[in-house]
């Protein structure tokens, strides 16, 4: 019985860290013999999404170049410590990749169950079971394409038959020990692309008591957006983010965000699932709440002044340095926006330094209020209508090869996300001002010295791109309008998900080198690099994929190769 909840949770570690061991053992290991209604069967699919341990946001956030080690007189643990530094066997936490494969197969598992109850029930024969069914087969799909952009490398048409996928779970486990094999990425994609097409239609809204909480519609579609345009099929992608956003567009009220005072959260306006710009609102066992909220958890690790000022929000302009061939450049040029003021602005800590946005609420959940035990819950969004907005955006520049005209409505979907976001208004982007951005922002180079407005250090939030197709973009002149504009949505990919985890999957498909910078306690100057992750080669650097965890590897999967 423990070899099969062992494998039906995804060869990990098969207990959850809030559930006891014999608590898990005492469960009927067959749980169809209750499924026995269609009420009973929407009922698991709670179970489906992840509220245990094993958000993957602090995994993928501090693997990101949104972190800096900020030095060891700063708040950390050994887990954080093996994140950033990209460790093979990174040290047991709620957030550790162990937790997060196995919840996530886990969510699987009770997908699986109920789309193997729907079967036993006769199929999807009443409304309720068919949005039963869509509702699993986009769970299912969703913990697969996380797990796959975690611990594969990521989806390129000409190396998917070539690098190794995750063992896709599309049917209720009964084998008592069964065996299983990585197969292909493309395969992997190409299931989870069927679920998602397969499920989709089957979605009815109506059905939820609380939408936001479940795969509604407008979040089945910005998933499939994401998921599309991460196989690089544009006019899928377009397709889906349009269906997301729908004809009565309703962006986020930051003014609402905005008038909440000054030293109050503003993180629980955020995720307010009541809000029309959330489409999918998560609530995990985390410590992303305090790691990316007003705490000193982690700051040894994190987004803080270098990169606020000079890649994120980039405000700072300091004097153009002369290049080689004789021009100058801006190597922290601002934002290609302009410099107009947010709605919503950044906070700085004191204590940890960290720079942030209202993204992640922390809330604690009480067992135990009389001892003050409990568990710290991660209030976050998972789809939103910035993604699809961005999704959109993205599909539509990659489509100007062939039809020039998709910039022209990147640009105004561009210019509907920035005017949003302001408060004076910003909706005046035109492709020559952002070539002039462009033209006058320099690459992003490695630094190691003081940062400040006088010194000619070199971070930028223009990056270079070494994955296709993107690098061929890139390789343009900086002239070009679809560089121009391409550079400018992962500029605002890069702040609309800070916090989020998003960065660290963009890094993976764009090619970007991730450094780590060693900074001084003056938080100004950045003593050394101590690694890189880069694609410079030409070849994608196997680091992109996080190691399995180590009872996986134990279990007999194949770890990913680091050569």
């Amino acid at each position: 019985m423990k070899e099969f909840i062992k494998y039906l949770l995804g060869l990990a570690t098969a207990l959850l860290t809030f559930a006891s061991c014999s608590d898990f053992l005492d469960q009927n290991p067959d749980l169809r013999t209750t499924l026995d209604s269609e009420e009973k069967v929407a009922s698991i699919l709670i179970s489906a999404y992840t509220t245990g341990a094993g958000s993957y946001q602090i995994l993928a956030e501090l693997s990101s170049d949104n972190a800096c080690d900020h030095g060891s007189h700063m708040n950390y643990n050994q887990f954080y410590k093996d994140v950033y530094e990209w460790a093979e066997d990174v040290a047991s936490n709620n957030d550790s990749p162990g937790n997060v494969w196995s919840s996530n197969y886990s969510n699987i598992a009770e997908a699986n169950q109920a789309l193997s109850a729907i079967n036993d029930l006769g199929g999807p024969v009443t409304e309720q079971l068919k949005a039963s069914k869509g509702e699993a087969l986009l769970c299912r799909a969703y913990s697969h394409f996380i797990l796959a952009n975690l611990f594969c490398m990521p989806y390129n048409e000409a190396t998917a038959d070539n690098y190794l996928g995750i063992p896709y779970m599309d049917h209720a486990e009964t084998d008592l020990n069964p065996k299983y094999q990585r197969g292909t990425l493309r395969e992997v994609y190409e299931k989870i692309g069927k679920d998602i097409e397969e499920g989709i239609p089957l979605i009815n809204d109506n059905l939820y008591k609380v939408p936001k909480y479940h795969f509604n519609y407008k979040a089945a579609c910005c998933f499939a957006s994401r998921y599309y345009l991460f196989m690089h099929n544009w006019d899928k992608a377009i397709e889906y983010a349009k269906k997301a956003m729908t004809d009565n567009l309703t962006l986020r009220d930051y003014d609402a965000i905005a008038a909440i005072p000054d030293g109050t959260p503003r993180h629980q306006e955020y995720v307010n699932s009541a809000s029309a710009a959330n489409f999918l609102v998560q609530a995990a066992t985390s410590a992303a709440g305090t790691v990316f909220g007003r705490y000193s958890t982690a700051g040894r690790y994190g987004h803080g002044e270098i990169i606020g000022t000079y890649e994120t929000f980039a405000s700072q302009k300091i004097d153009p340095i002369e290049q080689a061939d004789g021009t100058l450049k801006y190597f922290a040029n601002g934002a290609p926006w302009g410099s107009p003021s947010f709605k919503v602005n950044r906070v700085v800590l004191s204590s940890s330094r960290k720079y942030l946005l209202p993204r992640t609420w922390y809330i604690f959940q009480y067992t135990d209020p009389v001892a003050g035990t409990g568990f710290s819950k991660a209030v976050s969004v998972l789809f939103s209508v910035e993604e699809a907005i961005l999704n959109y955006v993205e599909a539509n520049i990659m489509k100007m090869s062939e039809d020039p005209t998709c910039g022209d409505e990147a640009l105004r979907y561009l210019n509907l996300w920035a005017g949003n976001l302001f408060t004076s208004n910003t909706s005046n982007m035109t492709k020559e001002s952002l070539v002039n951005w462009l033209s006058h922002t320099g690459y992003s180079e490695p630094y190691v010295g003081k940062t400040s407005s006088t010194s000619p250090q070199t971070l930028t939030p223009k990056k270079r791109l070494y994955a296709a197709p993107y690098a061929e973009i890139d390789a343009l002149d900086d002239t070009n309008e679809q560089k121009a504009l391409l550079h400018t949505l992962i500029f605002a990919r890069r702040y609309q998900f800070l916090h989020e985890g998003m960065r660290w999957f963009d890094t993976r498909r764009f090619g970007i080198t991730v450094y780590r910078y060693l900074l001084d306690q003056d938080d100004k100057t950045i003593l050394q690099i101590t690694d890189k992750i880069s694609d410079e080669s030409g070849i994608a650097d196997p680091r992109r994929a996080l190691q399995l965890p180590s009872d996986v590897i134990f279990a007999g999967l194949t770890p990913n190769p680091r050569n």
